[in-house]
């Protein structure tokens, strides 16, 4: 059966991702089947397509290069590199033009001929940071701390509130595709209307969300103190002057044209 295995794993990435056929998803993928990536878990062929059709929006002529491939009876594991150009606008970036390329693993588990589980590991983080404006992604140590702070407590709250693979419920709630809202539980910049979003499904006190600080849920409507729209407005302001002011700071910064 490895080699069965094997052959299905080299046709994951060759069809579905460097041919482009989605319906190579639908006869790989079991129905139930069950992704882990390091932004979130998801089930099902749909919620993968969402992801890989944001990649391919991002990067129409990414490629995937087959360097290694390891089986032992339903487990498969593919060592690959990936390799594209940032012209397209997925993910919520407007396009960068930069060429990017980056190495990672997939373990594949499969059971009756289709996948049931896979578990990706690559910098996911470290490729979406290299996409925001700026030299080639580079922005103040201490805006990008807080950045990533703050994505960790909303990822935190969303566990609490949806459980581990909440992820694409938490999309739907807010109308958004489950590829966007994982990146924003990765480091990227949350749009005010999001996070306001996010604090009404959650009831989470904005003060802990942007601080870290106090309790972490509202009490009562009632309680004393800023609006959690003033309270974000404020938390949003601060962020932004920060970057106003690390690109004052940084005579690299000016934007690419």
């Amino acid at each position: 059966m490895s080699a069965l295995h094997r052959t299905l794993s080299r046709r994951w990435f060759e069809e579905v991702w460097n041919d482009r056929r989605t319906e190579a998803i639908d006869e790989l993928m079991s129905p139930d089947g069950i992704g882990h990536m390091e932004s979130g878990d998801f089930e099902g062929p749909g919620p993968f397509k969402e992801i890989r059709d944001q990649f391919l929006a991002a990067f129409p002529d990414l490629r995937i290069e087959i360097e290694d491939v390891v089986a032992d009876g339903d487990d498969v594991v593919v060592r690959w590199r990936a390799s594209g150009t940032h012209t397209g606008d997925g993910f919520g970036f407007e396009p960068s033009r930069r060429p990017v390329s980056f190495r990672g693993m997939t373990w594949h588990r499969y059971k009756d001929g289709v996948l049931v589980e896979g578990w990706d590991g690559w910098n996911q983080d470290g490729l979406f940071r290299s996409l925001e404006p700026g030299p080639a992604g580079v922005g103040d140590p201490e805006v990008v701390r807080r950045r990533s702070e703050l994505a960790g407590r909303i990822r935190e709250i969303r566990a609490e509130v949806l459980g581990e693979s909440g992820g694409p419920e938490m999309a739907r709630r807010l109308g958004l595709p489950a590829r966007t809202w994982y990146n924003y539980e990765t480091g990227v910049t949350v749009p005010a209307e999001v996070l306001l979003g996010f604090l009404e499904e959650t009831g989470v006190e904005p003060h802990w969300l942007f601080s870290g600080e106090g309790p972490r849920y509202r009490r009562t409507p009632e309680a004393a103190g800023p609006s959690p729209i003033e309270l974000l407005r404020i938390g949003l302001e601060k962020l932004e002057s920060e970057d106003r002011d690390a690109e004052r700071d940084d005579p690299d910064s000016a934007p690419l044209t």
